[in-house]
């Protein structure tokens, strides 16, 4: 029997879907690798203790309420950010830049917040390399939730940046609630 287009299309989605389920299996099997592989948080010689995301550096233990928040983040990082920064972090080459490592993840947090709240779009420097991308807007989640996202993005992949607080994403959203556009990396540049 010969298939017709519309079958061949509904192969080829059928096939490009599988082809991303498999990516995301691999991507959480490498995952759960790396959490049971990685060592402790005791300190070597190497790292010193502090919270400024300084390669080297161990973060500052959790109080109860941050380490719930973070661990609301690690449930909508899959679900929100996963499948273009995927879920090590690593980003994917000609979509999505890294988050583990990145100055943008583990400076200041005022930008990164900014970002969140109203994307970013045009080229931008992470680690070094520079990515043509757009990312849409997140402000249709609300302050505990982009909190918790931000603070798992800033404690998970050896991040060690402090936790955000949704008090300060709700001060951002007001100080920009006016902005309909994404920023670019010039524009969050001047924010300290």
């Amino acid at each position: 029997r010969a298939f017709s287009a519309a079958d061949r299309r509904g192969i080829d989605r059928l096939f490009r879907r599988m082809t991303m389920c498999l990516r995301e299996l691999v991507a959480v099997v490498g995952c759960v690798v790396w959490a049971f592989a990685r060592p402790g948080y005791a300190m070597g010689a190497d790292q010193k203790e502090g919270t400024s995301g300084e390669k080297g550096s161990i973060a500052t233990p959790l109080a109860a309420e941050q380490k719930a928040r973070f661990d609301s983040g690690k449930e909508l990082y899959p679900v929100i950010c996963g499948a273009c920064h995927q879920l090590d972090g690593n980003g994917q080459e000609g979509l999505a830049p890294p988050l583990a490592g990145s100055e943008w993840a583990v400076g200041s947090e005022a930008r990164l917040v900014r970002l969140t709240l109203q994307g970013v779009r045009g080229p931008i420097k992470v680690k070094g390399k520079v990515y043509e991308f757009e990312m849409p807007p997140l402000a249709i989640l609300d302050d505990d939730q982009i909190a918790a996202l931000l603070t798992f993005i800033r404690r998970e992949w050896g991040n060690t940046s402090p936790p955000v607080e949704p008090k300060t994403v709700a001060k951002i959203r007001a100080e920009t609630e006016k902005r309909d556009e994404a920023w670019t990396e010039p524009e969050l540049l001047k924010v300290p």
